[in-house]
């Protein structure tokens, strides 16, 4: 009985995490329907928003790879004396890949993009893909944060941020729908993911302070959106576009290279 109190005490929060978050993913399709204008187009409009989804989550992919196997290895470096220095290292080279993923799709959307039928080529495609894919980045954030409040026990504020987040996607899609159609939709799973990230990491401080290089990490992620907004509003080739892409590899590199040769 004890041992199932415990349980209990640890699991039910993160059941309702659970549940909040699938709230977070899906609710906005379920809301576009009913929330848009124009009722004759809402069909069309739902399933190009579910086309450009499924794009995004090329990267959605990769979190959850990497979130099956980082949690069981996070809980066995817990009693290592450097853990929290290897939680921070962690972080940093997961919004490095994040980055280069965002910046390959981006770049090569119009490649990509083929993969769904010419029906689904909306110009509004390439911004909500974008969007989403940022909004994913910031959730595989989240859940490297979301290691504190679990190896502390404490998942009532897994909880408490997910509820925080759903209040949020609720709130914008029935604000934002009506004025901005799907598009309203991407924005609204921005603002709830960077938010629920921005929580996180101040609650973390607060009960699991981990030395996450912050301001390394916000430069890249500074230089990953200016190479974003270079192709966004310039009509450049695809391939002189990769040439971006390789510059911000090779900016990568020469920062890390020092590090990753002394830990050789």
């Amino acid at each position: 009985k004890i041992l199932w109190k415990k349980m209990m005490i640890y699991a039910l929060p993160l059941l309702i995490a659970g549940l909040a978050g699938m709230t977070n993913e899906t609710i906005d399709r379920i809301l576009l329907k009913h929330l848009l204008p124009n009722p004759a187009t809402a069909a069309t409009e739902l399933g190009l928003y579910g086309a450009f989804y499924k794009l995004s989550i090329i990267m959605m992919l990769f979190i959850q790879t990497f979130r099956f196997s980082a949690e069981p290895f996070f809980f066995a470096q817990e009693k290592e004396g450097n853990s929290r220095k290897i939680y921070a290292d962690v972080m940093k080279y997961f919004t490095i890949i994040m980055a280069i993923i965002f910046l390959g799709v981006t770049i090569f959307y119009d490649v990509i993009k083929g993969f769904l039928g010419s029906e689904y080529h909306d110009e509004r495609g390439f911004l909500v893909v974008s969007i989403l894919l940022l909004a994913n980045l910031f959730l595989g954030i989240y859940y490297n944060l979301s290691i504190w409040y679990k190896l502390t026990e404490k998942t009532k504020y897994g909880a408490y941020l997910s509820i925080f987040g759903a209040i949020i996607t609720l709130s914008l899609n029935f604000t934002l729908i009506p004025v901005l159609g799907f598009v309203g939709c991407a924005w609204a799973t921005l603002v709830c993911y960077f938010s629920m990230t921005v929580a996180s990491y101040y609650l973390g401080k607060r009960h699991f302070s981990v030395p996450y290089q912050v301001k390394r990490i916000a430069l890249y992620l500074f230089g990953m959106l200016c190479i974003y907004f270079c192709i966004y509003f310039t009509n450049l080739n695809m391939w002189i576009n990769s040439l971006f892409l390789l510059g911000f590899v090779i900016f990568v590199y020469r920062l890390e290279k020092p590090k990753l040769a002394l830990k050789l």
